[in-house]
């Protein structure tokens, strides 16, 4: 049996190139910018804006070539026929997309910050209380999860589905999941900005530590650590009871779509 690591570490290597190869153009147009800056044709805070605008473009476009990465997993030979259990290679699929995304994250943020710190904005500060550091990088590395679990979970459904249907009436269909997808989709994303609101509201962050308006002031409170550790724990448990069902539907439901070859 091939053990876990090394197909995750396969399949980690194969989305990391896809995003380097959008990183790269990335880093090109902030070089134009850069430049521009320079030729005094842009501000200090335009330069920042729109790097992270496109830096947003960049994270976006590497999203949806992760979520058809993931996708080919599940349905083709080349991944379905490795002989490793179907957990391991569920498991696999999600953290390889999770560390391709947490790793061009944090690459686009230290761009950013160093555009900042280079040539630093007026009226612009940042400001990230040290207590907070830790348990907000732990949150951001289960939310990754969690999206990423969610996206399995409507891939899966969907092929489970559509292969009860034969001919033009999986296509159809496919296309009829999709825009259902995307509209729960929406909404899941409305309900977690809405939960973020009320989680910020309920450990009493002050809004400024997660923009860049000011620096944060007032007392640093255990609670509020406390708070973002429950938070962290009831999405661990959310990736854990979706992770079981994808096991679950990967094992019993989802078929390959493509034939072995003969010889």
């Amino acid at each position: 049996m091939t053990s876990g690591f090394k197909v995750w570490w396969q399949l980690t290597k194969e989305r990391g190139r896809q995003a380097i190869q959008l990183l790269w153009v990335d880093l090109g147009v902030v070089a134009v910018l850069v430049v521009m800056r320079l030729l005094g044709r842009l501000t200090a805070a335009d330069l920042l804006g729109f790097s992270i605008m496109f830096g947003m473009l960049t994270a976006l476009v590497a999203f949806i070539a992760e979520a058809q990465g993931q996708e080919q997993v599940w349905v083709t030979n080349r991944w379905r026929l490795v002989p490793v259990a179907e957990w391991k290679l569920s498991g696999a699929s999600v953290l390889a997309n999770a560390a391709t995304s947490l790793g061009l994250w944090a690459v686009l943020s230290i761009v950013s910050f160093g555009l900042a710190l280079v040539d630093p904005a007026q009226d612009i500060h940042w400001g990230l209380p040290g207590p907070y550091v830790l348990p907000l990088a732990v949150l951001i590395l289960m939310l990754a999860l969690l999206v990423w679990a969610i996206i399995s979970l409507a891939h899966m459904l969907s092929l489970m589905i559509t292969d009860f249907l034969p001919g033009m009436q999986e296509k159809w269909l496919k296309r009829l999941l999709t825009f259902v997808i995307i509209l729960v989709a929406i909404k899941l994303v409305d309900w977690f900005f809405a939960g973020l609101t009320w989680l910020f509201k309920l450990t009493g962050i002050p809004s400024a530590a997660f923009s860049y308006s000011g620096t944060v002031g007032g007392t640093f409170h255990g609670a509020v650590t406390g708070d973002l550790w429950l938070a962290i724990a009831t999405f661990a448990v959310g990736v854990l009871i979706l992770s079981l069902v994808n096991m679950y539907l990967l094992s019993h439901w989802v078929e390959t779509k493509q034939v072995q070859a003969a010889g």
